[in-house]
């Protein structure tokens, strides 16, 4: 077997051509061969595929939608829904049963038409972005008075009917045939049927307007999000970004459905008082007028009212949903630190103000719903009092055509008052949205910032020296131009600020990244390292100077933003897959023993922001995106920071300088071991740039690395030189091929070098470490693989030859070692030295193609369901009685509540049935009167008409009160529950749930329960007695009519069954699709540097775009199946109008009265047969929320907080004595343990530093320490006292921690510190934040103790936040202190006064170190390694250190190989140790290098 460069491969990018080495002729595995074991492939990883593929019909073959393909009649019936009303009466629709959406709905098209009108209305001075009003009207100014047109034609019918009632009454009343009435039956019949198809199609044309309205607004904001400067963003916050999404647009797309109310309303006011004065005569009517014109003012103010008891009902509201959003956030903080219950204590603090002020908004509603109800009641009251009062004598072709009259002023006197305000609130939206679209915005061709991502061939530079590039393409001093090839990546004289008012951040920093150079930032906590790569990046607001950026980036931030998507799409990010280059990078971020543990492998969903992943693995996520990115520019922020030694050492070697070895990296780190091998070293200070070199140069120059450290943690190995004093190290692969000379520079993983054998024989030395074996090269290979390498070098676009094309993507599988080691022999080949090789063939080409192998076959076998985000499960069918149950059952005891507002309701319809029939009564009683030549008897009649109306009002108000007492002691009852049991829920449900599906109950159900559910239960009550009442009056007047109800009711029976069948479900889905269009809009937020920094904006705008044709696929035919109802049942009362008529009228002529009292109840029905249904699906969808938020009460909860039986002891505990015997701990029943048979026992006061592999249970132990994960075998004891027989609350507050992921809530820094006001004064704190070396911070700030800190410290660094943890646990003072890899974010130099802290403020104290960095746990007084769930070995570092078989020593000594001045602290250690047990000193404590040995020699 022989291993060679086979054929290159084409890549299109800066480096262009790429050496591509081949296994095949090997013998190994082909890519071929393995293509389809590997699971998924590139059709699956599109990150635009959050919708199924029915969101997005096949290109080039689209299927038109059963609307589009509708005849004419279908589709004045809307009967081309049928299929799917059918389909969702026999079983639970589901997304994949709804139509495609239709052309002219597709996203794409309506906001492609909405941004071309916007930018028409461009004005360069006032409104550069266009102005969006103006834009609207562009747009939709046609359809808006297409639908007025529309309207001015159904009112006209509208009017007819009780014009055509008036007629019939006359008819009647003067003895005309039956023949006329029936012709006047008929034309009651063809009017009503006018009336529905206009008001249907009238609506059908407005939600449309309204849907295309909400895409446009929606992918407007998200567009112009994607373009605001950062500074922008932090001002706004992503809430209230978001916030203009969910509730200003809203306002605006909901507000246009009853717009034309504003001028509709008057004209049908006028219309209505035409008609009663040609009815009743003008007095009368003008009663009625003045009634009318008092109500409207009056729900004016009760609608301003109602909008201002909202806005400060919205005030608490916005603190109770931050306050539960911080806590669901950290909850597993909140668990840790056992402050559930002052949390829950304080949130319904703020739930009780918020449901104070509900009440006020319900009581002020209900009125407005009374006056809504009552209004035609007084205006009857008025124009019937007046117009008996006038001597004018009431007969029924007055009564029941006033009546009827008096029923349609309901709608806009209730509907005019409130779009006024909706217009208000509306107006006031769009300011905030205009407001926002002229932000300030980022640009990557601002004058003084260039960034070309793609730049012309290295022959084609001058074009940028000459100015062609455009403004800003000069360095900005004379003759200040660069070339692409020399530096990349500049600054010159820039001082940056993240706003344009503030102080800056950076000052006079200049900066030239040569070309393909490894460039280090280091600088202590707040020195403007990461302001840094965000000034490169275009992110800053740049007060002087000129930044450059010449190529494409990649970028990694110090907070990785991961998404809510499988592993696999974050790592692509929307590229093409690619196999090779795929499982290359996976191996080089060394994700290969990750995707072991993953459900599903690569499939793996990653939960909301990286949850179910440690803080190192979504650092390694991060930088396999910018790794596969095959970007020509690398802004790496921090990567190395919370991984394991090992683990960072391998990111280093085979990513960092294996991978990328060719490509422009800046490398901001806190790990200093790494900076001998870096091109350039930056260390900055104070927000400037104080020092620029090689570390050689640096050190040199008196550059005092060690500032970063302390003093005493600073030896250095005596091996650190080369023999002849020289500070050259080679790198892994020339280390491994001695032969090959040292480069110039200092080299990747750099690794100290051994002794010669004579110093070493000469010199006392302790116990040799183990000699790897020898890796053997054979010589006759050599020659050739060196000639090849060396011709590839000589070719323009190999790496590093200066070609500028695209990059390709990652080589191999292990590219990194073999990248480095064909540097090596490039090298080789150019100084002539042909050298010993390491033979690629056995231990490269061999090992990496059998670790590949074994990766694409655990791929392939990860078959199952890898989601730790389940779906969000939905209620399917009716809702459960016991929801209902529980619901009501919250009102009061006994249902005693419920039942009041039943009886209440009955009693006022019933009264206001009963005031009909007086007027039936009085009108036949008149006419006798006339008949007869007597007095009518109108005082009487007039007396108990009066009685009646006012009596039913005050049953109104009382059921009103009774529902809002009820409702709301529901509220709190149900939000409390709900609230209790969440906080009591172990982690392992966190971990499965995104923090906004669990927000959705705090915020989305809770708000329905406190207001929609109340709202639905009355208007399902009111209609239900309403139209039940209806019948009984239809069927007292002519029994007859029973012989049309029966089948009339059977078919209304059926279309109800039908529509809410179907309704339901799809308002369940349109909820389930609305929901990933603002979850996809805040983590666009989240995550909006990384998003420009890759360029991938285009690909989140389609995304989004996607989401919303997905939610639309449920919102459209949701409205249509609304309107397919509407057709049905307006049809059907008219049916039941014209029986009515044709009975009283014609079949068995009554009398006018009771005609009149007939007709006008089955007149009523229709519209509200129409409202019952359709408030009986609301009130099902709307308990959809209660059912949600007691849906938790089927999971179980932790282990009780308190055991009353079985406390603490007093001051327990005393020692901090931890003993653990037989530790058996899983996370679910099914799954393996984690720990196994665990022991070990921990005396008080010592300092135990938990160290071992990633996966090996460190972190379990931790978390079964404080019981977030319980023992299913052996015991935990501290002092004594059992862990698992204490209450949780009992354990947990005697125990002090400071996390990985430190978690700060809003607030100050008091707050912070102290939440609950425990600690004993201010000193304390000063003292605590002394020690954790932030009380300068904190001094720095304005007000210092109660300096405001931002939602999740978003105003602090990652390593200040951690810092102010640390102060948190110092001002608890508890004997037992775990430290979860807490110094992880922070600079050497603040790490090592944390560690001094830690030995001298926690001295009695009994400290946990969960460590990933050996340094900070080598002083400890016991080391504790764990190997796959076990005990590997426990003792003394020393002890540990001189045993040649110790695990703890092989983590060390791959610790000394990383070199630098980490590496040193830990090498000091293990010289010490080492020295001690061989008796004497000397050095030699640094793992020897393997030896080369040539085969064949």
């Amino acid at each position: 077997m022989s291993a060679t460069w086979s054929t290159p491969k084409k890549g299109g990018g800066p480096n262009g051509v790429k050496a591509h080495f081949s296994l095949s002729s090997a013998g190994l595995p082909s890519v071929s061969e393995e293509t389809t074991r590997l699971v998924g492939g590139a059709a699956s990883d599109d990150p635009n595929a959050a919708a199924p593929a029915s969101a997005k019909p096949a290109a080039g073959r689209r299927e038109g939608t059963p609307e589009e393909n509708a005849s004419f009649l279908s589709r004045v019936f809307f009967s081309y829904c049928n299929a799917l009303v059918k389909l969702g009466f026999k079983r639970p629709l589901e997304h994949d049963d709804l139509w495609n959406v239709s052309e002219e709905d597709e996203a794409a098209a309506v906001s492609g038409r909405f941004q071309a009108a916007l930018a028409a209305t461009a004005d360069p001075v006032k409104h550069p972005q266009g102005v969006v009003w103006r834009a609207m009207w562009r747009v939709f100014g046609n359809s808006f008075i297409y639908t007025a047109a529309i309207k001015v034609i159904h009112d006209i019918i509208m009017f007819a009917s009780p014009w055509l009632l008036e007629r019939l009454l006359h008819h009647m009343g003067a003895g005309g045939s039956r023949g006329g009435s029936f012709g006047i039956a008929v034309a009651i019949l063809g009017v009503a049927l006018a009336e529905n198809f206009t008001v249907n199609w009238y609506f059908h044309v407005l939600f449309r307007m309204s849907l295309h309205l909400k895409i446009s607004l929606i992918d407007m904001l998200y567009d112009k999000s994607l373009r605001i400067t950062s500074a922008v963003k932090s001002d706004m916050g992503a809430g209230t970004i978001a916030n203009l999404q969910s509730n200003d647009a809203a306002k605006l797309w909901s507000l246009v459905l009853y717009l034309h109310v504003v001028w509709n309303g008057p004209f049908q006011i006028l219309c209505v008082m035409f008609l009663l004065v040609r009815i009743m005569h003008w007095a009368p009517s003008m009663a009625g007028l003045a009634v009318t014109i008092v109500i409207i003012p009056l729900t004016t103010l009760l609608g301003k009212a109602l909008a201002k008891s909202r806005r400060e009902q919205i005030k608490f509201t916005d603190a109770r949903v931050k306050l539960c959003s911080e806590v669901i956030t950290g909850i597993k903080a909140i668990k840790l630190y056992a402050w559930e219950g002052p949390y829950v204590d304080r949130i319904m603090d703020l739930r009780d103000n918020e449901l104070r002020q509900i009440r006020k908004t319900q009581a002020l509603s209900m009125f407005n719903t009374a006056m809504f109800m009552s209004g035609p009641v007084l205006v009857g009251l008025a124009a019937f009092g007046t117009f008996a009062g006038m001597g004018y004598n009431l007969t029924a072709a007055v009564a029941f055509p006033a009546l009827a009259l008096f029923n349609l002023l309901r709608f806009p006197i209730i509907m005019l008052p409130s779009q006024i305000m909706s217009l208000i609130q509306a107006r006031v939206g769009l300011q905030r949205i205009q407001k926002f679209m002229e932000a300030d915005e980022m640009s990557h061709s601002a004058p003084g910032y260039t960034s070309v991502p793609n730049p012309p061939a290295h022959g084609s530079t001058s074009s940028f020296a000459n100015g062609s590039a455009g403004a800003g393409s000069s360095l900005g001093g004379p003759g200040g131009s660069m070339s692409y090839s020399a530096a990349p990546l500049s600054i010159r004289d820039g001082t940056f600020a993240w706003d344009g008012s503030g102080e800056p951040v950076l000052r006079d920093v200049t900066l030239e990244v040569p070309r393909g150079q490894l460039v280090m930032v280091v600088g202590q906590v707040g020195s403007g390292k990461s302001s840094l790569l965000a000034a490169l990046l275009g992110e800053m607001n740049r007060r002087g100077g000129s930044v450059r950026v010449m190529g494409s980036v990649a970028y990694t931030a110090q907070d990785p933003w991961i998404q809510n998507t499988t592993l696999r799409k974050n790592v692509l990010m929307g590229t093409d897959f690619d196999q090779d280059a795929y499982l290359a990078t996976l191996q080089s971020c060394a994700l290969v023993s990750d995707l072991e543990q993953l459900p599903a492998g690569d499939q793996s969903e990653i939960g909301e922001k990286g949850i179910n992943l440690s803080g190192g693995q979504k650092h390694r996520v991060a930088l396999a995106r910018a790794t596969y990115a095959a970007a020509d520019i690398y802004l790496l922020d921090d990567p190395l920071s919370a991984v394991d030694a090992h683990v960072g050492r391998h990111l280093f070697e085979e990513c960092i300088c294996g991978l990328l070895e060719d490509r422009t990296r800046l490398l901001v780190t806190h790990q200093l071991q790494y900076l001998p091998a870096a091109d350039l070293v930056v260390v900055m200070d104070a927000g400037r740039i104080q020092h620029v070199g090689t570390y050689d140069e640096l050190v040199a120059r008196g550059v005092d690395f060690h500032q970063f450290v302390a003093a005493e943690d600073s030896e250095q190995p005596e091996e650190e030189a080369d023999e002849d004093g020289g500070k050259e190290k080679k790198t892994a692969a020339a280390a491994a091929a001695e032969a090959v000379p040292s480069p110039a520079k200092p080299e990747p993983a750099a690794l100290p070098a051994p002794a010669a054998p004579s110093a070493a024989a000469d010199t006392p030395s302790p116990p040799p470490l183990p000699t790897p074996p020898p890796i053997y090269v054979r010589s006759d290979t050599i020659a050739s693989l060196v000639t090849a390498v060396a011709a590839k070098a000589a070719e323009p676009g190999t790496p590093n030859s200066g070609g500028a094309n695209t990059p390709t993507k990652p080589a191999r599988f292990g590219g990194g070692s073999l990248r480095r080691l064909g540097s090596s022999m490039r090298r080789s080949a150019a100084n002539g030295s042909s050298g010993r090789l390491v033979d690629v063939e056995r231990e490269a080409a061999e090992d990496y193609a059998a670790a590949r192998t074994k990766l694409v076959d655990t791929m392939a076998k990860k078959e199952k369901d890898g989601k730790i985000v389940k779906v969000e499960e939905r209620a399917k069918g009716r809702v459960e009685r016991s929801v209902y149950s529980a619901y009501l059952s919250a009102w009061s005891p006994y249902y005693i509540l419920p039942i009041a507002v039943v009886f209440f309701s009955l009693s006022e319809r019933g009264l206001q049935v009963l005031q009909n029939f007086t007027l039936s009564n009085w009108s036949n009683a008149t006419a006798r009167s006339v008949a007869e030549n007597k007095p009518a008897h109108n005082g009487t009649y007039l007396s108990l008409y009066f009685t009646l109306g006012l009596v039913s009002i005050g049953l109104q108000l009382c059921r009103s009160a009774l529902l809002i007492y009820g409702s709301i002691r529901a509220s709190r009852l149900l939000a409390r529950k709900l609230l209790d049991k969440v906080v009591r829920l172990p982690m392992s449900f966190f971990d499965s749930q995104p923090t906004g599906r669990l927000l959705n109950r705090f915020t989305k159900d809770t708000e329905a329960l406190d207001i929609n559910v109340s709202g639905a239960v009355n208007s399902a009550l009111t209609t239900a007695v309403t139209a039940a009442l209806s019948v009984v009056v239809v069927v007292v007047v002519t029994p007859l009519a029973v012989v049309i109800f029966l089948p009339l009711t059977f078919i209304y029976y059926r279309v109800q069954q039908l529509y809410i069948a179907s309704s339901r479900e799809l308002k369940r889905l349109d909820s389930l699709a609305f929901s990933p269009i603002f979850q996809h809009f805040g983590e666009t937020l989240g995550g909006l540097m990384t998003i420009r920094a890759f360029r991938k904006q285009d690909q989140f705008l389609d995304k989004n775009r996607t989401n919303l044709n997905y939610s639309n696929q449920a919102y459209w035919p949701m409205q249509v199946v609304n309107r397919w109802l509407s057709v049905r049942l307006e049809m059907m009362g008219a049916v039941v109008v014209f029986s009515a008529a044709v009975t009283v009228a014609v079949i068995f002529p009554k009398n006018a009265g009771l005609a009149g009292l007939a007709i006008t109840s089955a007149l009523n029905l229709t519209g509200i047969m129409n409202w019952m249904v359709r408030q009986t699906t609301e009130l099902e969808v709307s308990m959809n929320s209660v059912e949600r938020m007691i849906e938790y009460n089927r999971y179980d909860e932790e282990a009780p907080a308190v055991v009353e039986g079985n406390r603490a002891p007093r001051g327990w505990p005393k020692e901090g004595a931890i003993s653990v015997k037989d530790l058996v701990v899983r996370y679910r029943p099914e799954l393996d343990p984690v720990l196994r048979g665990l022991s070990f026992e921990v005396s008080g006061r010592d300092k135990v530093g938990v160290c071992g592999r990633t996966g090996c249970g460190k972190s379990t132990l931790m978390m079964t320490l404080y019981r977030l994960v319980e023992p299913c075998g052996g015991s935990i004891t501290i002092d004594g006292v059992d862990i698992c027989a204490i209450g949780l609350y009992d354990l947990r507050s005697k125990l002090s921690l400071v996390p990985q992921d430190p978690v700060i809530f809003s607030g100050s820094v008091r707050s912070n510190l102290d939440p609950f006001g425990e600690a004993r004064g201010d000193s304390d704190m000063w003292e605590a934040l002394r020690r954790a070396g932030m009380d300068e911070t904190v001094r720095s700030y304005d007000k210092g103790l109660d300096s405001e800190i931002k939602e999740g410290g978003a105003n602090m660094s990652v390593g200040q936040r951690q810092l102010l943890c640390m102060a948190r646990a110092l001002l608890r003072a508890s004997r037992i202190l775990v430290l979860d890899e807490a110094t992880s974010n922070v600079d050497n130099g603040t790490d090592s006064l944390i560690q001094r802290t830690i030995r001298n403020a926690f001295k009695d104290c009994t400290v946990l170190t969960i460590a990933h960095r050996l340094h900070t746990i080598v002083d400890s007084d016991k080391i504790l390694v764990l190997d796959n769930g076990q005990l590997a070995e426990y003792g003394s570092p020393a002890s540990l250190l001189r045993n040649p078989a110790s695990h703890f020593r092989s983590l060390v000594e791959e610790t000394m190989r990383g070199g630098g001045v980490t590496g040193d602290v830990v090498a000091s250690v293990f010289n010490a140790a080492t020295a001690e047990g061989a008796g004497g000193g000397g050095g030699g404590g640094v793992a020897a290098l393997p030896p080369v040995v040539v085969a064949g020699n």
